[in-house]
């Protein structure tokens, strides 16, 4: 009896004790005890003593520290970023923590944070090797990106200085890697790759360079053992899965690649992620019914396990694209009905968005994806699909900062770098959306699709020899596909490069593959056309042995060359032999009508259009033909009710509402054009010119405020074009917002572009007005109405009170307050 109550007044004094004790004391409690378990190696425990911690002192600088530190190894890289930050919030001259999110920034690209917390930690520790590091890496880019050669070598010397005081400068190494493959002998990169894969021997990201350079050298065999390297590594990686399947499928040797895939999947009822693999090389090089018998061989093998489902959800994604779309939809109902919520689950739910929003039922996709991002707010595939929606709403902040949290997940997912691409140049930021699409590639290993993206992208900023580059090395990576040999032939065709399109012609020859000799004919076709080389284009076609859809093909390309060598005559008889054996062919109709327009028969060219009209009431191109053709003989009425009857049969053709709204526009119907470009921004908000016309309107004929503003969200991406009338469209929304000085170099661009639009000198002349700049304004706008001549639009109005301003305004040059209030419109 002593005894028990001895240990009852123990047990109230610890009680007692506690209950007296602070805050302080209580997190130091537990912050000593997480420390003595991560000693003994629990892990887990230590974690939740922090955390402990942080309920009785957020602001405990130590525990904060050794818990961001812990989950760091272990590899969650959110929690760790997010732990960081905090920190960083209450202490912010911790140096190495700054140091820390400098380096977690730059593995996931997200350089306002490099910038961000590497500027600080240059600061605050100049000397130190890892702040040097992050000073060489914002040098090394900034010399990139202006193309100084100079200051890029003075940045790797910097780096290698690093390397010598800290050999395990994993940012240092990983500049001297990018100079050595970028070089003129990538292969000198290896041993630096080699050293930087003894540091981090899990790194994925130094095996895709690795791969690269491997490809680039021809050395097939090392590249193939570092791809499989990548996937032994990560085998639930849908990258690596899809490089490893497209790297046996270019080379063409598919019962060897079966073996290989078979051997790395294991036992059907094992882990997933190599029978995807598996599955998905199948259906590319023995088709979907050999796709289908492993899948429904691996379901029966998982009967009653969570992987069946998973199977059965990819054979409903083959129905689905197979055109059996509602049974593949109720698969995927019935799998995720009353299914407890798990990673898998979520993975077939977002599955089944996507084939909502392909079968125009976004709001059902939507809804879906928020359900999954409610289970789990880190899903990497959910957060990629509203991203896709906020960008189409012309949200890309939102869609940037839900793609950098899928990005602290999936640090190397080259869509996530697409999705980001794509948000980027809508917000107008163009230079990071180039590197969004490089690094695309970078993690992809040259992968075709995100090569000739990038590539596309830098042709329209003229650098046609990086996209060349982009371009080889995709070749090089992936021999035999198609996709990547037609944009490098359509680069060279556009450069008129013919000694590499021979070189090219010759190895697609060589190959005597049905694809690439069909090919290397499309490639030969287009080359002798941009040489004018009429009679050797004839030859080609005339000699040429094609059947089926090709013959329709020849026949059309042989009829028009012969009209552009001038033989009309000849081209007709062609014509007319094709005619009498495919009567109903609806290109030879086409070609038939513009042969007649062409040769004076307008009558009949009428008659063969309005005939290809009803019996192909779907397509576009006779109705073209026939408004063109009808306003040309000065049929305007004629021609407008060729259209309208057209748009109630194709209501959502974006081509045919285009000259509709061209129509309104020029008829002075300003809402009803504005109306459809909203239509059409709704079907295609991607489509760069319509945006542009859309927001051009908006600002220049309306002057309410949420126009302006809807304008702005639209007109964004057009920031740093250097087409004339984007930058007109750009330059004039920055003016109404109060921001000449953004304005005045588009507004100047766009004038010397378009000198004669007097809209555009209009929009240039105000804007000198805002900044004051009287002479510039009075001349620009006086040139504007000489140019608009007796045009009623109110903007010519504007200008000409705008010039009686000035003549009244005070010899300083300043402008009267009613005068700048006219720029607001």
């Amino acid at each position: 009896m002593t005894r028990i109550r001895l240990l009852a007044l123990v047990i109230l004094s610890a009680v007692f004790l506690a209950a007296c004790e602070s805050d302080e004391e209580k997190a130091e409690r537990y912050y000593q005890s997480g420390l003595a378990l991560l000693e003994e190696g629990e892990v887990e425990r230590a974690l939740i003593e922090f955390r402990n911690v942080f309920n009785h002192d957020g602001f405990h600088k130590e525990a904060r520290k050794i818990y961001a530190d812990t989950v760091l190894e272990q590899g969650d890289r959110q929690e760790a970023y997010g732990q960081y930050l905090r920190l960083i919030e209450q202490y912010p001259d911790t140096v190495e923590v700054r140091q820390i999110l400098g380096e977690l920034a730059l593995e996931t690209g997200n350089w306002e944070e490099v910038e961000r917390h590497g500027g600080a930690a240059i600061e605050l520790a100049p000397d130190d090797p890892r702040s040097r590091a992050l000073a060489a890496t914002l040098a090394y880019r900034a010399a990139a990106l202006d193309e100084d050669t100079e200051a890029e070598a003075l940045a790797l010397a910097e780096a290698r200085a690093v390397l010598e005081d800290a050999p395990e400068s994993i940012v240092a190494l990983r500049i001297v890697i990018d100079a050595l493959a970028r070089g003129r002998t990538p292969t000198a990169a290896l041993p630096d790759l080699d050293r930087a894969l003894e540091i981090d021997p899990e790194s994925l990201e130094f095996r895709v360079i690795k791969f690269r350079v491997l490809t680039q050298a021809e050395r097939e065999d090392e590249a193939e053992a570092v791809l499989e390297e990548m996937y032994a590594l990560e085998p639930d990686n849908t990258e690596v899965r899809d490089a490893l399947v497209q790297w046996y499928l270019a080379r063409q040797d598919f019962d060897a690649a079966e073996e290989v895939l078979r051997n790395l999947a294991g036992p059907r009822d094992g882990e997933t992620g190599g029978h995807v693999a598996l599955i998905q090389f199948l259906r590319a090089a023995r088709g979907s019914d050999v796709a289908r018998t492993e899948l429904e061989a691996l379901i029966t093998a998982n009967e009653g396990q969570e992987a069946a489902d998973l199977y059965r959800s990819i054979l409903a994604s083959l129905d689905f694209e197979e055109g059996r779309r509602e049974e593949a939809i109720l698969t995927l109902q019935n799998i995720v009905d009353g299914a407890e919520a798990t990673d898998q689950t979520r993975r077939i739910k977002t599955a089944l968005a996507r084939m909502m929003i392909q079968i125009d039922n976004p709001v059902g996709g939507r809804a879906l994806v928020e359900e999954v991002l409610a289970e789990d707010s880190g899903n990497v595939e959910a957060l990629k699909i509203r991203a896709e929606f906020l960008i189409n709403e012309d949200r890309p902040d939102d869609a940037i900062n839900d793609l950098r949290t899928a990005q602290r997940q999936a640090p190397r997912d080259p869509q996530i770098m697409t999705l980001m691409a794509t948000a980027f140049e809508r917000s107008g930021s163009r230079e990071l959306a180039g590197e969004r699409l490089a690094l695309a590639v970078d993690i992809s290993g040259a992968a075709p699709e995100e090569s000739i993206r990038y590539a596309a992208f830098l042709r329209q900023d003229d650098r046609i020899q990086a996209a060349e580059s982009v371009l080889l090395d995709a070749r090089r990576a992936n021999p035999g596909n198609v996709q990547v040999v037609q944009a490098l032939a359509d680069l060279w065709l556009s450069a008129q490069d013919w000694t590499n399109l021979q070189g090219l012609l010759a190895a697609l020859e060589g190959a005597n593959t049905e694809l690439a000799l069909e090919l290397a004919t499309r490639i030969r076709t287009a080359m002798l056309v941009r040489q004018n080389r009429s009679d050797d284009l004839l030859d080609l076609l005339q000699n040429q042995a094609v059947e089926g859809e090709e013959v329709l093909r020849n026949t059309v390309t042989i009829i028009l060359t012969q009209v552009r060598a001038g033989k009309v005559d000849e081209a007709r008889a062609s014509l007319d032999a094709a005619l009498a054996e495919t009567p109903e062919a609806f290109e030879l109709r086409l070609v038939d009508a513009a042969l007649r327009q062409l040769t004076g028969d307008i009558d009949g060219s009428e008659a063969g259009l309005r005939d290809m009209i009803a019996d192909f009431p779907d397509r576009e191109q006779p109705v073209r033909m026939l408004y063109s053709l009808l306003v040309t003989a000065e049929r305007r009425a004629d021609a407008e009710e060729v259209l309208d009857a057209a748009l109630t049969v194709q209501p959502d053709n974006l081509v045919l509402k285009w000259i509709k709204a061209g129509n309104l526009e020029q008829a002075g119907d300003i809402d009803g054009a504005i109306g459809i470009y909203e239509e059409m921004y709704a079907l295609n908000s991607a489509n760069m010119i319509v945006a542009n016309n859309l927001a051009s309107l908006l600002a220049t004929h309306r002057a309410d405020a949420e126009s302006l503003d809807r304008a702005w969200a639209v007109a964004r991406r057009l920031r740093g074009q250097e087409v004339p009338a984007f930058q007109d469209t750009y330059g004039w929304i920055a003016t109404r917002r109060g921001d000449p000085e953004e304005a005045l170099p588009y507004l100047e661009a766009a004038a010397d572009g378009l000198p004669e639009d007097p809209l555009v000198q209009y929009h240039l002349g105000m804007t000198y007005l805002a900044l004051d700049r009287t002479e510039q304004a009075r001349a620009t706008l006086t040139r504007a109405l000489e140019i608009a001549g007796d045009s009623d639009l109110p903007q010519f109005d504007r200008a000409r009170e705008a010039l009686a301003g000035l003549d009244e305004a005070p010899a300083t040059g300043e402008t009267s307050e009613e005068t700048t209030e006219t720029q607001d419109q």
